[in-house]
């Protein structure tokens, strides 16, 4: 009889603990989202960004570690925010390849995230075609999927929660890209504006303000009375 050969691959410790949140907290949102109606206001969008953001967290436990300085050597290291074109970001690393090389120059600075942000607009259809994405993803992963297919997934449940978490915002009432919760002035030329543009234009034809300083009124002059000496005792003279 031939011996059967079995497989040397082991689950990761905690992994199917973590299949059954993922699928249970995936359900807990597409019944959130699934009862939205579109439109909806900014409150409600609240929820979901939290139900997001655990699952999020689910997701990233089950991809593999991801650091903030992407170095092997110092995976909890400091970050180098001035890092020249072509570099890491270990601090600790840049160190020691900036000895004896002072000339380096930093590259231009870019925002870096470690899992994926989607870039604007964020709205609604946005985050049910996210959503899409991530249900046909884990309805595909089991115990032996590969570890880039958590990272995809961590990624995708992390571009849900931003997008989410931007619909979760209030609303511009003002209209102004500088000031979005400013008040309005409905008697304003050309329909209401927003106040404190309107302060800082009136600022700019006027210049600044001219303060007027008024003389102080004189301090009174406090002589110090003496007090009269009190008479002294007969029979002591």
């Amino acid at each position: 009889m031939d011996s059967v050969d079995h497989s040397a691959y082991r689950v990761p410790t905690g992994r199917p603990f973590l299949l059954n949140e993922l699928y249970s907290r995936l359900a807990g949102v597409g019944e959130l989202i699934g009862a939205l109606q579109v439109p909806a206001d900014p409150t409600e969008y609240e929820e979901i960004a939290d139900s997001l953001y655990a699952l999020f967290n689910v997701a990233r436990n089950l991809a593999p570690d991801r650091n903030a300085t992407g170095c092997d050597l110092h995976p909890k290291g400091a970050v180098d925010t001035e890092a020249p074109a072509g570099w890491g970001r270990c601090l600790l690393c840049n160190s020691h390849r900036r000895t004896g090389r002072p000339d380096v120059k930093a590259a231009p600075r870019t925002p870096r995230h470690n899992w994926a942000v989607p870039p604007p607009p964020y709205d609604h259809a946005v985050l049910a075609q996210t959503m899409a994405q991530i249900n046909d993803l884990a309805a595909e992963i089991n115990y032996r999927s590969e570890d880039e297919t958590f990272v995809h997934l961590g990624d995708l449940t992390h571009a849900a929660f931003v997008v989410a978490r931007e619909l979760s915002r209030p609303r511009n009432s003002s209209g102004c890209a500088q000031h979005p919760g400013a008040p309005v002035d409905p008697t304003a030329p050309g329909g209401p504006q927003c106040l404190f543009c309107q302060g800082q234009a009136r600022r700019r034809q006027k210049g600044p303000p001219t303060v007027v300083i008024r003389p102080s009124r004189p301090v009174p002059r406090y002589e110090r009375r003496r007090m009269p000496r009190p008479p002294s005792p007969p029979g002591n003279g």
